[in-house]
């Protein structure tokens, strides 16, 4: 995605951000029955200002296991690469988030 259309995303009132891409990796997500009911990637980010949220991104319905997310959804940016985070929600959470914010994100593209 390039640069002006993020601004053009953010001035029409779209939340979106700019990260450096840190690390990723897969979780299972399961019910109260111990039932796997999806896949999500997480990545780990860096802010400009300093801040380092973890960036949730479902995998497709299809995919429902962690070594299937790894062969049909391997992550796409290399270490440092600047990506932009489209997000619907951003959350205190200590469970999922390494350093205590989750980001709730719809789309993760690079930034060209």
């Amino acid at each position: 995605m390039k640069k002006e259309i993020v601004v053009e995303h953010f001035l029409a009132g779209r939340r979106v951000v700019i990260a450096k891409f840190v690390a990723h990796r897969f979780k299972e997500v399961q019910n109260k029955a111990k039932k796997v009911v999806g896949i999500v990637n997480l990545y780990e980010v860096q802010c400009a200002d300093g801040k380092a949220p973890t960036v949730q991104v479902w995998c497709p319905r299809s995919v429902q296991s962690v070594e299937q997310a790894a062969k049909d959804c391997p992550c796409q940016f290399k270490d440092g690469q600047k990506i932009v985070v489209e997000f619907d929600l951003m959350e205190p959470n200590t469970f999922d988030a390494k350093n205590g914010v989750l980001v709730r994100a719809g789309s993760v593209l690079p930034l060209e």
